[in-house]
């Protein structure tokens, strides 16, 4: 009882010193919370454990930023594969690193290109945690954790971090460490509007100071509140809201999928909405000659189950998820065209036993719609409200600049949407369901009838998953070939990265100067950044049965061969369910 842990800290450590100390703290807090299950406790003491735990898991966040901080600095995603896993290796196991038996190895960092991209990256890749972990602690780093002094002389005045006061709460561990993050980071998007004021400094010191106390008392909604309730008063008290700000808001940000629909939300300049005003009044003016061709948005003829298991990433041709027996017939320009004046009436408005000569004609200079194009079949008069008409537009005018001959040089895939699916699915010989080019499930139904509509990139594809061969042996890769190999890679192959086919390069896997051929079964798709590691030596890839596979990674335990799991979800269960491509 009353046994110290570790002896605190006097004067200057050295960094082994400190890291056995750390070490011997983890294993005191990992022996205490095994331990806890088996303590007899009652209400009072649990809520005396909880409030320790809690405090122990905000110093512990805090020296995360501290330590976020001071990697930034140094350099850490310069450091060398091999020492970077050695690191691995000596933390996962505690003890050597405690006792004392095992050091921290030396600063090895690798000459020419950085393993990583930046801290970010190396925390991603060597403590496993998701991406908007790690940018915030990389902002928080910035914004609550001085900066190292200059030089070493202790005359030098200590640096203050950006907001000293949330910075505070943080460090004494009183508040949350992630929600003052997220306060520290929303008040930096607000400083071109603080700036401004002659009373700039004053009123940071007043924002946080409101905000470290809601933080000490609250929950994250309401320091939430109170950050809004700022800048609703920054805006009302001549402080506009600057061009830089305003910039920052800008975009298309997709909102998610609610209610059967896909949601976005849109910001641009007055100019700009200018534009679109104009194209919508072009397209909705009642007494325009043209209407939008029909989207899979407006056209009926799916039932809301369909709707809903197959969220097709793309647009699609008019009429293109029309079940209706006569689809809509479409001009070149993709304008439905109706029947022309002096067509017989359709037989629904015949009456029974009516001669054929006596079969009224149409009158309208259009003509009647055809059965499933959504116009009213009595007036002929399209029936899409103004919105649907302006989403079916901007459909439309998307469809067309897409549907360019070329494909981008880096092989991606831009032209189409792309799907993944079974042979035998696709010829109407089974009903399993695809995989579009954004993971995204669609039934083997819809998948015919976009084929038919030439709205997709069929590719037949083997047992194990690799396309037939497409165009020639030449050194750059051709058009038929960059759809194939992203048809099959669906993305940058290298596991764990999500960059699509769109932003990735083709690249050999036995390269063209030591005599690898260019065709599909020797190519792999990479993004641009995995690309030069893989040409620096860090990444080495090997075609399995027509397959790329990642063998290698520097500074990585040598496993089994890899495939990027990310964009092929199936790999995982394969022993639980049928093969998509059995």
């Amino acid at each position: 009882m009353g046994t110290t842990l570790f002896t605190p800290l006097t004067g200057p450590t050295s960094t082994a010193e400190f890291g056995q100390q750390l070490a011997t703290a983890a294993l005191a807090l990992s022996t205490a919370t095994a331990e806890l299950g088996s303590v007899p406790l009652d209400a009072a003491s649990t809520a005396v454990m909880m409030g320790l735990i809690e405090r122990i898991y905000r110093i512990a966040c805090y020296a995360q930023l501290v330590v976020t901080q001071r990697a930034e600095t140094a350099g850490i995603h310069q450091l060398d594969p091999s020492t970077a896993q050695q690191i691995d290796e000596l933390v996962a196991t505690l003890w050597p690193l405690a006792d004392g038996t095992s050091t921290m190895p030396p600063e090895v960092l690798r000459q020419g290109m950085a393993p990583y991209r930046n801290t970010q990256a190396f925390m991603q890749a060597h403590l496993h945690i998701s991406t908007s972990e790690a940018r915030r602690r990389v902002t928080g780093g910035r914004l609550l954790v001085a900066p190292p002094s200059p030089g070493s002389s202790h005359k030098a005045a200590p640096a203050e971090p950006s907001y000293p006061i949330l910075a505070r709460a943080a460090s004494d561990a009183s508040a949350d460490v992630s929600n003052l993050t997220t306060m520290a980071g929303r008040l930096e998007s607000m400083q071109p509007r603080i700036r401004t004021r002659s009373d700039a400094e004053n009123m940071n010191a007043a924002i946080e100071e409101s905000l470290a106390r809601e933080a000490r008392t609250s929950d994250p909604k309401i320091c939430g509140q109170a950050l809004r309730d700022w800048d609703n008063f920054l805006s009302e008290n001549g402080t506009p809201i600057s061009d830089e700000e305003i910039r920052a808001k800008r975009g298309m940000f997709y909102r998610g999928y609610r209610d059967g629909s896909d949601e976005f939300l849109l910001r641009c300049a007055p100019t700009d909405s200018e534009v679109l005003l104009s194209f919508s009044e072009a397209w909705t003016n009642p007494r325009s000659l043209k209407s939008p061709p029909f989207s899979t948005s407006t056209t009926s003829g799916t039932t809301a189950d369909e709707e809903m298991s197959v969220p097709v990433d793309g647009p699609t041709r008019a009429g293109g998820r029309s079940a209706r027996p006569d689809p809509l017939e479409s001009s070149a320009s993709g304008t439905p065209t109706f029947s022309p004046s002096g067509t017989p009436a359709p037989e629904w408005a015949r009456a029974a036993g009516t001669d054929e000569a006596d079969i009224p004609l149409s009158e309208l200079e259009c003509g009647l719609p055809p059965e499933g194009s959504g116009s009213d079949p009595m007036t002929g008069f399209d029936v899409r409200t103004n919105p649907q008409l302006l989403l079916d537009a901007l459909i439309a005018a998307c469809t067309g600049a897409i549907n360019g001959a070329g494909i981008a040089e880096s092989g991606g895939m831009r032209v189409r949407v792309g799907v993944l699916i079974d042979y035998r699915s696709l010829l109407g010989q089974c009903e399993d369901a695809g995989l579009t080019a954004h993971n995204r499930p669609i039934s083997a139904a819809n998948i015919r009838r976009l084929a038919c509509d030439g709205d997709i990139l069929p590719a037949v594809m083997g047992e194990n998953g690799a396309v037939l061969e497409l165009g020639r042996e030449i050194r750059g890769f051709t058009n038929a070939q960059r759809r194939a190999i992203a048809i099959r890679d669906r993305g940058c192959v290298i596991p764990g990265c999500m960059r699509p086919a769109s932003m990735s390069e083709c690249h050999h896997v036995i390269p063209w100067s030591e005599g690898g051929p260019t065709n599909v079964s020797n190519a792999a798709l990479v993004c641009e950044f995995h690309h030069l590691q893989v040409h620096a030596g860090l990444i080495k890839l090997k075609s399995i049965d027509g397959v790329p596979h990642v063998v290698e990674i520097e500074g990585q335990p040598r496993g089994a061969p890899q495939r990027n799991l990310y964009w092929h979800p199936r790999l995982r269960t394969a022993g639980y369910q049928a093969s998509l491509f059995g």
